[in-house]
């Protein structure tokens, strides 16, 4: 019995002696680095116990006057999946980001390119990005983005300058303010790629605009001038194109679920171009032989883009419609320099998506799956599902002569169409997304298209065999 005692007493003891000090040490202020050091300096008899005392007694007046020990000059840390650097005082912030989309198209067996070449399927990096973004002092900020899939090209390069929510500056090349559909980063659409109709929008040009919000968000606006010649190119001439657009949310501050995410916008742009060419009518693949079905025609002078677009975002579902109209005119480039009426190109597309797992279809960004998928993962979840339907339509039309398989009018012409072919082409497409987590998905669509001139589809018209040239 003693012994049993005696060994419980030993592990007490042992136990106080292993706890105390841990309880000490918990209790005990640890001095302040300043201190440490004073009280090192004194042990190595650097310092005499005078000077000790008196720098002692320096540091407590400090310390109750507030003065604070410098801290760390730069922070580093994820915020939002992104990467970023940062001041203490958070006057100074750079953020890292950037995409990877790797596409695999396939075309139907036995189409060609109107001049005769078969469309091929292929494995493609569709886009592969790298951004900086940063901010000074939260109300300048400075982006630059990279395009890296087939050499480096510039996408956006850009400095605003954000006085207040109402009135922001932006400089550089970034977006025309125009389309829904453009705007919307390639990151967040609904679909692998844009619709046909986006061959009549802007993308990035050079130039400036004021922009805002008003009212809380309920409407924006932006007004620009931009070059007019597109991203990542010199301007060819003196007359510059004006853009505008406004966006207006009536309920976007509402509580309400069925009408907050209502939007009407209407956009416009217009400008003189000395030596251009109008939009092509294209099919959505982003191959390097992706059909045409009517060629980009030589312009000169007025340019007028307008259109607007509605969207409607309500808890998993969305619905998004949208109407463009580009019309170029042609002066000089008739015979003998005569003018040639204008090529007028008109498109509209209706979709909707609905998340099947039932989270919140996002305004701008990626649907956030409840339960991420995480292979191999007890936690695992199915991520999101989402399911989509659009329809687009495109159509090319003049009074004048045009030429579906280029901007020359001679000396081709089509058997039985003559010069003045025109065309459109209606679209579907069907699509699966998975949303893996918030920053990964994987995309299925499935294209089919319809032609309004029988002479220029992918099976009816290959112009090389037509002229008696070996198709390639």
């Amino acid at each position: 019995m003693r012994r049993t005692i005696g060994y419980a007493l030993c592990a007490v003891t042992l136990l106080l002696w292993i706890w105390l000090p841990v309880v000490g040490a918990g209790e005990a202020k640890e001095k302040p680095a300043i201190e440490q050091i004073l009280d090192i300096l004194l042990q190595r008899g650097q310092i005499t116990p005078e000077e000790y005392r008196s720098l002692q007694e320096k540091v407590k007046q400090e310390q109750a006057a507030g003065v604070k020990e410098p801290s760390a000059a730069v922070l580093a840390g994820i915020e939002k999946g992104k990467p970023f650097l940062k001041s203490a005082d958070d006057n100074f912030r750079l953020e890292f980001g950037g995409r990877l989309q790797v596409d695999f198209q396939g075309a139907e067996d036995g189409t060609r390119l109107l001049t005769g070449s078969f469309l091929g399927s292929q494995f493609l990096i569709r886009r592969a990005r790298v951004d900086v973004d940063a901010i000074f002092y939260k109300w300048i900020r400075a982006k630059i983005q990279s395009e890296l899939s087939e050499g480096v090209s510039l996408k956006d390069a850009y400095l605003d300058l954000t006085f207040m929510p109402e009135l922001r500056l932006r400089a550089g090349q970034f977006h025309v303010p125009f389309s829904l559909e453009e705007l919307t980063s390639d990151n967040f659409i609904d679909f692998i790629e844009r619709s046909m109709v986006n061959e009549l929008a802007p993308m990035r040009d050079r130039g400036v605009k004021i922009y805002g919000d008003l009212m809380g968000g309920i409407i924006s606006y932006h007004l620009g001038g931009f070059n007019g010649t597109g991203e990542d190119t010199s301007d060819n001439n003196g007359d510059k194109d004006l853009a505008f657009r406004l966006e207006y949310s009536p309920f976007r501050t509402s509580n309400s679920f069925w009408l907050k995410g209502l939007q009407f916008a209407g956009n416009v742009t217009w400008g003189n171009q000395d030596s251009s060419t109008s939009p092509p009518g294209r099919t959505i693949a982003r191959t390097p032989n992706r059909f045409t079905f009517f060629a980009s025609q030589n312009t000169r002078g007025d340019r007028l883009r307008y259109g607007g677009d509605f969207a409607w975002w309500v808890g998993p579902a969305s619905l998004k419609f949208q109407y463009d109209v580009q019309t170029n005119e042609r002066n000089g480039l008739g015979p003998g320099g005569t003018n040639l009426d204008d090529v007028t190109a008109s498109g509209w597309y209706v979709s909707s998506t609905y998340v099947l797992t039932g989270e919140d279809k996002q305004r701008s960004g990626n649907v956030i799956p409840r339960r991420p998928f995480i292979p191999f993962s007890d936690q695992s979840g199915l991520g999101a599902v989402e399911v989509g339907l659009r329809w687009a339509e495109l159509s090319f039309d003049s009074d004048s002569p045009v030429n579906l398989f280029s901007s020359s009018l001679s000396p081709v012409n089509i058997p039985g169409g003559g010069t003045s072919a025109k065309n459109g082409a209606q679209s579907l497409t069907l699509g699966v997304n998975w949303y893996f987590n918030e920053w990964t998905r994987a995309m299925l669509n499935w294209n089919y298209y319809w032609y309004d001139n029988v002479l220029g589809t992918p099976f009816s018209c290959q112009l090389g065999v037509m002229l008696g040239r070996p198709a390639a």
